[in-house]
């Protein structure tokens, strides 16, 4: 779609390519390397990444908002055919929204927030527990901060739970006794309400 030639359409009627302004607001029905054929309003081009792309919303005639408007990218190498391509009407083009300013300072936070939070996610499942275990583990972390070990729980990094996870399954060093009771405390609570979940 660059400045190299012209690209028969399949009506046979060839355009030429010598800016890719005339792409804007057409809409287009092409079929991909892999079959799949996809219909929608090309949005841009992308000379960059060579890849255009395309508004594939259910209506394609009213762009006041970008709510609900789904986009495909597609590498033009990636398309086989152009199966249909409608010119726009003289004012179709004024209906886009600006492209806004990308902060790209606060996409990077975003990505290393969720790569933190999903983190701390895989941290609280525990591998090759049970689901009973998993549970308690999930009642104990809303009120105690806990992290697994194997298939051992640990609480305020001082008292351990070890498999079946009761109260006579807590063990600590005599220097956090206080740790221990309040723990067995919690547990108790929690198992005696899981318990009473499963009736």
């Amino acid at each position: 779609m660059e400045n190299t030639g012209r690209r028969k359409s399949s009506t046979g009627t060839s355009t030429p390519k010598k800016t890719t302004e005339w792409l804007i607001g057409r809409k287009i029905k092409i079929r991909t390397a892999s079959n799949e054929e996809i219909q929608g309003r090309i949005y841009t081009y992308d000379r960059m990444t060579n890849s255009i792309a395309l508004e594939c919303s259910p209506s394609s005639t009213q762009h006041t908002t970008r709510k609900g408007l789904g986009f495909r990218i597609i590498k033009i190498s990636h398309i086989k055919e152009v199966l249909s391509n409608e010119e726009m009407n003289n004012n179709d083009t004024t209906h886009y929204l600006p492209i806004n300013y990308v902060q790209v300072e606060r996409l990077s936070q975003r990505e290393l927030n969720g790569v933190k939070h999903m983190r701390q996610r895989v941290a609280k499942m525990g591998v090759g527990v049970t689901k009973e275990a998993q549970d308690i583990f999930d009642a104990l972390s809303k009120t105690l901060p806990c992290r697994w070990s194997n298939d051992t729980i640990v609480v305020l990094d001082e008292v351990l739970i070890q498999a079946p996870y009761g109260i006579e399954n807590c063990k600590a060093n005599a220097s956090s006794a206080a740790s221990l009771a309040r723990v067995k405390k919690v547990l108790e609570g929690e198992r005696r309400r899981l318990e009473k979940s499963k009736k």
